[in-house]
């Protein structure tokens, strides 16, 4: 190949490699984790749900806290005592894509201890 013909090479090349680069952005919101939880409260005067999570691996203990939700029609949709599963972001407070858990959703049952 003529030194001309690998100039042209390494131009596409280095093209592509920027391009890709700069379609590749990353979520304002953080991260993304998959929530598992039990409904404790529904309050739709503040949008929110007070759920008991459990372990989210790499993010946080399992714990009682309050979420606000993104979309507040979904409160309508839930009763106190649902199994929930839900996304939420490192650096967003809100729950997202809300839906009432399966069995099939839930993690697995730790395996039991014998003495």
């Amino acid at each position: 190949m003529t030194r001309l013909g690998m100039t042209a090479v390494n131009a596409v090349a280095i093209s592509a490699f920027f391009l890709a680069a700069g379609s590749a952005q990353t979520d304002p919101r953080g991260r993304r984790h998959t929530l598992f939880g039990t409904v404790e409260n529904i309050n739709e005067f503040a949008q929110s749900l007070r759920i008991k999570q459990e372990k989210i691996a790499g993010y946080s203990e399992a714990r009682l806290a309050t979420y606000r939700v993104e979309d507040a029609s979904i409160l309508k949709k839930l009763e106190v005592g649902d199994r929930i599963v839900a996304a939420i972001y490192e650096k967003d407070d809100a729950l997202h894509d809300i839906r009432v858990a399966r069995i099939i959703d839930s993690p697995p049952d730790p395996p039991l201890r014998r003495k």
